[in-house]
């Protein structure tokens, strides 16, 4: 799956407080238009319910941005005494104070209060200074857009009513994987762009270079799975079976096709060695300064690579199988579910060495299970009644419907070969340490570049400008109401995504 990142928002800022420009004198007031579009596509997007509203909405954001990046790029070349993209022409900027803007952090786990006047304090709120501070932030919100662009495509094609068809199927996760590459792009240039930031790395880990190189190396693996997941028709047939409105089973059977194992799982090896990448560099940011990454980022990262390896080990297993090796097979499903924390289930009648559960481990285990019956029973009753429009996709990282694919197939072989083929199944202990290295899919894309003006547009800014609609007292400042909806968001994404802790 893919991770959801919850957008920032940013205070009033006006550009002509700061800097004038005699060659294209209406650069300040234009820029700052098109910021004020920027923040109010930002509030609008954190006012909105989390699902389908707030999927809607993102493609307005995305705009705005695409929007407001060129005109940054034309005042930061002015300042730096550069010439814009392919013009020869170049703008030149007076600076009448230092730059500075407020952009509240939503991936630092401690982000210090900011006074508000008449206001008191803003929680999360982090003052820069520069262009390159609000550059920053600006295509740090480009990258989360893009990715939440392509989470949402994906989980409302896979979890839809109605079951999607293989080849909707397909459009979706090329969709989807566009988007990542392109985000992953962006963190990379952020990666080497963040370290001349007008404030200090460790200040903010938002923006710090290890956050940033981390991200890239997550969003790659999360391409690098759905690449897997367009062609894993076992992840097609379970999410199928859960749905309660696919009436597809009165008509035939599920078809489960030849895959080519051995090549998704060397896939899948080589996204758990991008996650476990990314999870290093994301710790490795607390332990460098006084703040660090929110928990929620840093254990999804962890349990995506936890669920890469369990679903290289399974594609391992059903290459085993499809040679005629069962016993080989169960032996990886296990190695498998080790990988996800999962519990081993009894052994087959082949293996002599079992020992059977006893007293309060039994009793643990039974009434967990009676609890998992009826949470999901209560899941299907509220989706019967109408309460939810798309089936539940579980957790972000993809551990549950990974565990539900692998008891799947561990139940069938395991009655298949305890009735019929009567194989030996090896110890799985030490298959997880010998596993083969990964190979990439998608080529690491380049750094993403900033788009510049073009002609016209330079064109026009030489004209004075007009009226300044937008003024430091026409935006209010809605701090107070923006900290009440990052409580509720935090206390709605801790009961969503409690499935991966």
């Amino acid at each position: 799956m893919v991770y959801g990142f919850i957008l920032p928002t940013t205070s009033h800022l006006s550009f002509q407080t700061f800097l004038s420009s005699n060659t294209h004198p209406s650069l300040p007031q234009v820029a700052s238009t098109a910021r004020h579009a920027l923040r109010v596509a930002l509030k609008a997007h954190k006012r909105l319910p989390r699902g389908p509203q707030q999927d809607a909405h993102l493609i307005t954001v995305l705009n705005a941005l695409n929007d407001y990046l060129p005109y940054l790029l034309a005042i930061s070349n002015g300042l730096s005494g550069t010439t814009i993209g392919n013009n020869t022409e170049e703008v030149e900027i007076t600076l009448r104070a230092e730059l500075e803007s407020e952009w509240r952090a939503t991936l630092s786990s401690t982000t210090p209060s900011l006074p508000i006047k008449g206001k008191g304090t803003s929680a999360g709120r982090v003052r820069g200074h520069g262009i390159d501070f609000e550059i920053a932030f600006t295509v740090t919100t480009l990258g989360y857009v893009l990715s939440n662009m392509a989470h949402s495509t994906v989980v409302r094609t896979l979890y839809a009513t109605k079951t999607p068809a293989p080849e909707q199927r397909t459009a979706a996760v090329q969709t989807a994987t566009k988007y990542l590459l392109q985000a992953s792009a962006v963190h990379t240039f952020l990666s080497t762009y963040s370290s001349s930031t007008g404030t200090a790395p460790n200040s903010v880990p938002d923006l710090d270079p290890a956050t940033q190189s981390a991200l890239s190396s997550l969003v790659l693996a999360e391409a690098t799975l759905l690449a897997v997941l367009k062609d894993d028709s076992y992840v097609a047939i379970c999410i199928q079976t859960r749905n309660p409105n696919d009436k597809d089973w009165m008509v035939r059977a599920a078809e489960i096709p030849k895959v080519r194992a051995m090549l998704f799982a060397r896939l899948c090896v080589r996204a758990a060695e991008y996650a476990e990448q990314a999870t290093a560099g994301l710790g490795a940011v607390g332990a460098q300064g006084k703040g660090g990454i929110e928990d929620d980022l840093v254990k999804y990262a962890r349990v995506l690579g936890r669920v890469a390896r369990a679903r290289a080990c399974r594609f391992f297993g059903v290459d085993a199988e499809l040679g005629g090796k069962v016993g080989e097979g169960i032996a990886w499903l296990r190695a498998a579910k080790s990988a996800l924390g999962l519990r081993i289930g009894p052994p087959s009648l082949m293996e002599g060495s079992a020992k059977r559960e006893r007293g309060f481990s039994r009793l643990k285990r039974e009434w967990s299970e009676r609890r998992e019956e009826r949470k999901m029973e209560k899941d299907a009753g509220s989706r019967d009644r109408g309460e939810m429009s798309e089936l539940d996709p579980g957790d972000n990282a993809g551990r549950e419907e990974e565990g539900r694919v692998i008891e799947m197939l561990e139940t069938k072989w395991v009655r298949m070969n305890d009735t019929i083929n009567t194989q030996l199944v090896p110890q799985s202990t030490d298959l997880l340490t010998n596993l083969p290295s990964g190979r990439d899919i998608h080529s690491p894309p380049g750094p993403y570049k900033l788009p510049s003006l073009d002609e016209e547009e330079l064109v026009r800014m030489r004209a004075p400008p007009g009226d300044d609609e937008i003024g430091p007292g026409s935006d209010i400042d809605d701090s107070d109401e923006e900290a009440a909806v990052d409580v509720r968001d935090t206390d709605k994404r801790a009961e969503h995504e409690s499935a991966y802790y």
